[in-house]
């Protein structure tokens, strides 16, 4: 039996091996002065949609503007949105860790699927230069 547990990964591998960017950055310990996400697809929210859509739906979700800019807070942590050609940039303060801002990531993936859009989360290493 134990020659076989050799084969099995645990489960905290195997949520290391998920959580790395193409270029081999191990994510799981970042935070968020390390990485930004990118929402990719042919994606079209309505304005009157947007703070539905674009906040996730298991987490308390507060819309702020500071400096002419809108963020969403949760609890102490804050994301933003930031339209480039690629796609939708998410980005986040420099203290929230890696597996809250992919939780949050997902589940605007997840809305914004469920208005029958594709749409694909793209993991960027912040200081690396990206072409798309």
């Amino acid at each position: 039996m134990v020659f076989f547990d050799l084969f099995r990964k645990t489960e905290k591998e195997e949520e290391k091996s998920y959580l790395t960017t193409d270029e081999g950055v191990e994510m799981i310990e970042s935070t968020g002065d390390n990485f930004e996400f990118l929402i990719k697809g042919d994606i079209d929210i309505p304005n009157e949609k947007f703070d539905k859509i674009m906040v996730p739906i298991s987490l308390i979700c507060r819309k702020v503007e500071k400096d002419n800019w809108i963020y969403y807070q949760i609890g102490n942590d804050e994301f933003s949105y930031s339209f480039e050609p690629p796609g939708i940039q998410m980005t986040f303060n420099k203290e929230i860790t890696f597996n809250k801002a992919k939780q949050i990531a997902d589940e605007v993936l997840n809305n914004i699927r469920s208005t029958g859009q594709e749409a694909e989360l793209v993991i960027l290493s912040s200081g690396n230069i990206y072409k798309f």
